[in-house]
């Protein structure tokens, strides 16, 4: 699968156009927008490219995309399906209305008025009207059921023509404030057009005596001194715009938005789309309770595959109560957990009411069932850092101190492989960065200021995150500098070998799994202790200090603070970064990494390094291929 955007960048672009391959040709497939969901098209564009060459698809995906983009874009809604259902259903109404009043007031004509039908006379009068039932079943109704057909399938643009007069005339009747031009009233006229067949065949029905009982609301006419009121829309309708503003804003990324939508998911599955207007802190609160007996990865289990989510959790609750397998109980959500699937509903419904989506009066119902939790320095003593036992038996394995070799880094060896597993943990403990920090890193964010090579880190998780990280003297050492950046392009990843992966292609998720499988496999691992913790062994180092300025902690943790800003204000920044070096030197992980040394040359590109790194990314994307490939042959086999 490839991703269209630019003329020479793969990446994903608005709406989700990309080129797929099936068999020896090439398909383009564009998603279609949430926001032109009323107009009940499919939920995306598939086309034959009708080649096996690979550029050549390109070329005409991108062709394709061009020509899209302005029909996907440009359709701004803000009419939604119920209320333009509720406008012509009033409509169509009060047609039906003004026909059977007249059919009693003229003792059952249908074609003509009282007054026609008295200078007629009653025998011509009805003579006619029979003439007309019999001309409007053979002839009227379908030829306009067809014209109607033509119209809304687009094939026949006469057909639209033919049919504006009685289109113009409804909207101005039942919206005179929409445009016919704007999206709302190109929309609202297909609807007038569903209508107006709804209509004949209601007609057709009581001229035939198969009435139905059900009686039909019918909406007051609306004048413009009338205040509209809200849409029944469902809840989640509007979630592929609330998304949008989170992105939009940089508060969610790719990965983030595609975590938030389980919380989506899971209120579908466990209370339904009702209207956002229904949704009430008793549904919260339901909800809330549900999620605890949901079953951690329970989409990933093969028997409960075709279940729903209430299905899976009476499995589950069955499974325990007969004991299960293994005896244990199953391990359900985590407060953590729920509380993220709340707090993502919480923002929706504010964001909900901020747009006007939901009446201004109403509450929000799941604010009130997570407990405020501290931030900051405050946390960091709610969070297990790494034991020092722990911290020995990772960098004293294999990786560290000799393993077989590069397919089997977790068994002891003779041979030490300078790639991304081993240099990201040894960042993590030296200077407490996040993983996504490093993993995420380019060439050209090491620089030098006043002789000190500094990790510049920019676009992280927080607005306080973006510093200039000194580089260890121990990693200085090791030869970091001879191995990741002398020789080497500015805009080359730092850590190449780290294939982006995950919704958010990012690099640190080609880390951090094989992280955790070897802090597994060679005993170093405990529950509620990951590569985040090495920030809080950092930040309990640097507390620890004597005399040390806070201001300088805070810089080398990326935590926002009056010191932090003042020292940075207080010195030049060559003087600023002499002592926060000079801080970082003094962090001691107690691990003896001197045989780690490099003794080659200092100042130039390491004998033989470009060829590791070359041979850690071809690695890498065999890896990744066998990946691709275990993940189609399961695919294959659920079908």
């Amino acid at each position: 699968m490839v991703h269209i955007a630019g003329p020479h960048r793969g990446i994903g672009v608005r709406h989700g156009h990309y080129l797929q391959k099936r068999g020896d040709r090439y398909r383009f497939r564009a998603r279609l927008p949430a926001g032109i969901a009323p107009f009940a098209l499919p939920g995306e564009i598939v086309v034959n490219l009708n080649t096996n060459s690979r550029p050549l698809a390109i070329k005409r995906a991108r062709a394709l995309r061009v020509a899209l983009d302005p029909l996907l874009t440009n359709l701004a809604l803000t009419l939604d399906r119920s209320e333009a259902d509720r406008l012509v259903r009033g409509w169509i109404d009060r047609h039906a209305q003004e026909w059977e009043v007249n059919i009693a007031a003229t003792g059952g004509l249908a074609y003509f008025t009282k007054a026609e039908g008295e200078v007629m006379g009653p025998a011509q009068s009805r003579e006619m009207d029979d003439l007309m039932r019999v001309v409007g079943d053979m002839f009227v109704r379908p030829r306009l059921k067809a014209t109607i057909q033509a119209a809304l399938s687009g094939r026949c643009p006469d057909a639209s023509q033919d049919l504006e007069p009685i289109v113009a005339d409804a909207m101005e009747d039942i919206a005179p404030e929409i445009a016919r031009d704007s999206p709302d009233g190109h929309f609202l006229a297909r609807t007038i057009m569903r209508g107006l067949a709804t209509l004949m065949d209601e007609r057709a029905e009581a001229e035939c005596g198969s009435l139905t009982p059900v009686p039909r609301y019918s909406a007051p006419r609306r004048s413009e001194k009338q205040a509209t009121p809200l849409p029944s829309t469902p809840f989640l309708s509007r979630w592929p715009e609330f998304e949008t503003a989170k992105r939009n804003d940089g508060r969610w990324k790719s990965d983030t938005a595609s975590n938030a939508a389980s919380s989506r998911k899971l209120f579908l599955a466990l209370i339904g789309d009702k209207p956002a207007s229904a949704v009430k802190r008793q549904d919260a609160s339901e909800w809330r309770a549900l999620l605890f007996r949901v079953p951690r990865l329970y989409d990933k289990a093969r028997t409960w595959r075709d279940m729903s989510v209430r299905e899976i959790i009476q499995a589950a609750d069955a499974q325990d109560a007969e004991g299960g397998p293994s005896g244990k109980a199953l391990a359900r959500l985590k407060l953590a957990t729920v509380d993220k699937h709340f707090g993502n509903l919480q923002e929706y419904w504010d964001w909900l009411h901020t747009n006007g989506h939901v009446p201004p009066g109403e509450k929000n119902p799941f604010e009130g069932f997570i407990q405020s939790k501290p931030k900051g320095r405050h946390a960091r003593h709610e969070r297990d850092a790494w034991p020092q036992e722990m911290v020995e038996k990772l960098f004293t394995s294999p990786v560290f101190s000799g393993c077989k070799n590069l397919q089997r880094r977790t068994v002891a060896g003779l041979t030490i492989y300078r790639d991304a597993r081993f240099w990201v943990p040894l960042w993590g403990r030296l200077t407490g960065a996040r993983e996504d920090e490093i993993c995420s890193r380019v060439v050209g964010d090491i620089e030098f200021v006043a002789g000190i090579a500094v990790l510049r880190i920019r676009a992280s998780k927080t607005v306080e995150s973006p510093r200039d990280l000194p580089v260890p003297e121990a990693l200085l050492r090791m030869g970091f500098l001879e191995h990741r950046y002398y020789g080497r392009d500015p805009q080359e990843p730092l850590f190449p070998e780290l294939i982006p992966q995950g919704p958010g292609k990012r690099r640190s998720a080609a880390f951090s799994g094989w992280f955790t499988y070897y802090r597994m496999r060679t005993g170093s691992y405990k529950e509620l202790v990951d590569f985040h913790s090495f920030r809080h062994n950092v930040s309990t180092d640097l507390q620890n200090m004597p005399g040390l300025n806070m201001g300088w902690a805070d810089e080398i943790t990326g935590h926002d603070s009056p010191i932090r800003a003042s020292e940075r204000q207080r010195y030049a920044k060559g003087v600023f970064m002499s002592h926060l070096k000079a801080t970082l030197d003094r962090i001691d992980i107690g691990v003896e990494l001197s045989h780690l040394d490099y003794f080659g040359p200092r100042g130039l590109a390491a004998p033989g390094a470009a060829e590791q790194r070359a041979g850690f990314v071809a690695l890498a994307e065999r890896d990744m291929q066998l990946k691709a490939t275990r993940a189609a042959r399961a695919k294959k086999a659920r079908r």
